[in-house]
């Protein structure tokens, strides 16, 4: 199964949710060059085995927070990446009740909007 790591961009952190074998692991790090490069390492390494790939996604629920940080990584480490609106964002945060700061909402809203193409349901 294709692992999905979403990224919340906030005023003051980034906050990662990284998907396993285990469900989901998620830390907060600063909204700075350094905590996005800590950012970077911390999702390689809980990732773990990804037979079929990862999806990174990246959301905000406020349009005008830094994402500048964590974007030049993705863009120095040559790291693809996907983009959720913010609307987005806060509709799948009030569906799905996640907690203030979780980026489980990013996860979610990219699941609703994108998981068809990565996640095909099953027949029953």
């Amino acid at each position: 199964m294709l692992k999905l790591i979403a990224i919340l961009v906030l005023s003051s952190n980034l906050s990662v949710a990284v998907e396993t074998s285990d469900g989901w692991k998620e830390k907060a790090f600063p909204n700075t060059p350094t905590g996005a490069a800590e950012l970077i390492g911390y999702a390689e390494r809980t990732v773990g085995e990804a037979e079929d790939g990862v999806r990174i996604v990246i959301g905000c629920e406020n349009e005008d927070d830094n994402s500048d940080h964590i974007l030049d990584e993705l863009a120095k480490n040559n790291i693809k990446y996907g983009l959720v609106f913010a609307s987005d964002v806060l509709a799948a945060k009030r569906k799905h009740s996640t907690p203030p700061a979780s980026a489980l909402s990013v996860a979610m809203a990219d699941l609703e909007k994108f998981g068809f193409i990565y996640r095909p349901k099953v027949a029953k």
